[in-house]
């Protein structure tokens, strides 16, 4: 087929099977794959040339590493240490030598079951890390954890290119002795790297950054991009990983934000280009004809990858909530992988049958990686039900000790220990009021507890036995703050069963949360959305010279509307209201009417309206020239020219309207 009509066709195919994942809630990825498996040589054949198909993968996937190593920095990688160096090696050693037993168990040779436990121990950076930021989750613990890991194993690519060659075995040329000659090589190479990327590459970025040039800029990031995934193709490694390190290190100057910028545009379409050559590597016919031994692989590789990506976190200190996402995010085949397995493909390490089998695993595995971590929230409920004192006794104990035995009453519990549990408990602290902190992170419990602070635990606030070890029953308070949005619903809802009458204030991301948190138990709501355009709203009116009084008025005015809203309220007609309330925000504007010469208010007075009795609205703004109120005088005669501001819906504002028009 014609190169621009297939191109044409997959357009068009696109854009249905993204609006059908759109419309069932399907992740974008599973529509990229699924895509690719029908217009590719195996599907519908619109794209035949494998050439073509390889050298777009390698593009896509060279350009969305180097936008994902724009987005990191060196300063991630010092404060993840721990997960990156600990976690990391623990991951890719486990699975490694896990894989290597079970494929030599079925009786592989040595050197192709070691490198298919090196393939199946690298994940995808690229998949975990998309899905991390449309949930918003990128900066939580289980967040930072999983960025360790995956980047100690992207890192981990560099010595497993290293050993591929040695294990074909097939080429008399290869020995021991060519290995310090590659680790010679491989130094140079990084040491070139290093020099460029703090002494060449800023220089460059401000001269070029001074012509003012967005062309330039952009050729130049590109060039950058290119000569540093070179450099490391030379050293025997992949373009990839120099791209990623290309985008590390211009992520680290100056002008990271404006790269990033020319960039971000097309990431997106980066990501969808490297998944729709994956599924077109995908030869159906090979799978349906050897359907029990890839749903064996699949099996295999997701109960490894599932247990080492937990038992990684457990050696970290993780909690079980955190151990189990982990887990799941990780259970997939990586990018990576699938250089490492083209390249033992064509050095006769692995053989074209295994090879088609290993692509139907990975891509399944790929394609259910969203749904597995969307689906943890009830894995580790189930293993709370399961196992819940066990659970629970690792749970409630900090790292280091044992929590205190301090009988607290009428206390605050705050859960979560980020920037709002901190100040939280410095405000409780100031004011004399006794606490305990439920934190997930054991870095945090190690740094903040002490003789002066004792009152820490280390554990799931979503567990009975942690809230009850906390003192839930005898608290006053409880102040959910946790970064991780599906762990508060359970939150509330476990401490509401547990403590009927403790006053719960929970703080979540987005308005349309509200309501369902207030439904499972929540006494008051902080919507962080909502705060945030309430300071942005207040500025604006600031910067228009308006009074700060009227000001004040207008802001206390908007958050009596949003209590309605963010507020618990046992009577049914207030919460018939509060059900309406988003609603409201949508459907409700503000309506400037300005009073028409001739028209039927001209000359009454405020109180002669009745817009309480015949409309029912009890505020408004009024303006007349430079003058403005939101409480007029109802003596006020409306003139001709005066403004009169209503926050209602268009529907009502169809009836005021008429009333301040002339001839009306």
């Amino acid at each position: 087929m014609d190169l621009i009509l297939g191109v044409v066709c997959v357009l068009v195919l696109s854009i249905f099977l993204l609006l059908l994942g759109q419309r069932y809630k399907l992740p974008s990825i599973v529509s990229y794959l699924v895509i690719g498996m029908l217009v590719g040589p195996f599907g519908f054949a619109l794209i035949t040339d494998q050439s073509l198909i390889d050298t777009i993968g390698q593009i896509g996937i060279i350009l969305l590493l180097f936008t994902i190593g724009l987005e990191f920095s060196f300063q991630t990688l010092l404060r993840s240490w721990r997960a990156v160096i600990i976690g990391g090696l623990v991951q890719v050693c486990t699975t490694t030598v896990a894989i290597t037993l079970i494929t030599l168990y079925f009786q592989m040779p040595f050197n192709e079951a070691l490198i298919f436990g090196f393939i199946v121990s690298l994940s995808s950076t690229a998949i975990v890390m998309k899905i991390l930021q449309e949930k918003g989750e990128v900066d939580t613990l289980q967040g930072r954890t999983l960025l360790g890991i995956l980047i100690f194993q992207d890192l981990a690519i560099i010595p497993m290119m290293l050993v591929l060659p040695l294990l074909a075995g097939n080429d008399p040329s290869l020995d021991l002795s060519a290995v310090p000659y590659q680790v010679t090589k491989i130094a140079l190479i990084i040491l070139a790297i290093i020099v460029l990327g703090y002494w060449v590459i800023p220089k460059l970025l401000f001269r070029v950054a001074k012509e003012r040039s967005r062309e330039l800029f952009l050729f130049t990031i590109a060039g950058i991009c290119v000569v540093i995934a070179w450099l490391t193709s030379e050293a025997g490694l992949s373009f990839t990983l120099g791209a990623f390190i290309g985008g590390l290190i211009i992520g680290e100057s100056d002008y990271n934000i404006d790269a990033l910028g020319h960039i971000i545009p097309f990431r997106d379409v980066f990501a969808a280009i490297f998944f729709l050559s994956i599924g077109m590597l995908l030869n159906t016919a090979t799978v349906l004809d050897n359907y029990g031994y890839v749903a064996l692989i699949i099996l295999i590789i997701f109960c490894v990858k599932v247990l080492t990506g937990a038992f990684s976190a457990v050696v970290l200190g993780m909690q079980t909530r955190v151990c189990v996402f982990c887990g799941l995010a990780l259970a997939q085949i990586g990018e990576f992988s699938f250089v490492l397995a083209k390249s033992g493909l064509d050095a006769g390490i692995i053989q074209t049958a295994v090879y088609q089998l290993f692509i139907a695993g990975a891509v399944v595995t790929m394609a259910f990686t969203p749904f597995s971590m969307n689906a943890s929230p009830k894995v580790v409920d189930l293993l709370y039900q399961i196992f819940p004192k066990r659970i629970a006794l690792q749970s409630a104990v900090s790292p280091d000790e044992k929590s205190p035995g301090v009988e607290l009453s009428n206390h605050i519990i705050i859960a979560g220990y980020g920037i709002t549990g901190k100040s939280v408990a410095r405000a409780a602290t100031i004011a004399g009021i006794p606490y305990m902190v439920i934190e997930l992170n054991p870095e945090i419990i190690r740094q903040e507890r002490s003789q002066y602070r004792p009152n820490f635990i280390f554990g799931d606030a979503v567990q009975e036995e942690v809230l009850e070890h906390a003192g839930i029953r005898q608290a006053r308070t409880l102040i959910v703050a946790v970064s991780e949005e599906e762990a508060i619903p359970r939150i509330i809802r476990m401490a509401r069963q547990l403590a009927p009458d403790v006053h719960i204030l929970a703080r979540t991301r987005h308005i349309r949360n509200a309501q369902h948190l207030l439904d499972l138990g929540a006494d008051e709501v902080i919507s962080e959305e909502f705060e945030s355009a309430l300071e942005i709203f207040t500025r604006a009116l600031k910067r228009y010279q308006i009074p700060d009084e009227e000001v004040r008025r207008i802001i206390e005015r908007t958050k009596r509307m949003g209590t309605a809203l963010f507020t618990r309220c046992t009577d049914p007609n207030q919460q018939q209201k509060i059900q309406n309330f988003e609603t409201l925000f949508r459907e409700t504007h503000i309506h400037t009417i300005l009073v028409e010469a001739g028209s039927a208010v001209e000359g009454k007075t405020i109180a002669e309206l009745c817009l309480k009795e015949r409309f029912g609205i009890r505020e408004f703004g009024f303006r007349r020239g430079s003058m403005r109120f939101t409480h007029p005088d109802p003596a006020l005669r409306l003139e001709t020219g005066d403004t009169l501001v209503f926050f209602v819906t268009d529907e009502m504002a169809g009836k005021i309207i008429p009333l301040f028009s002339a001839g009306k």
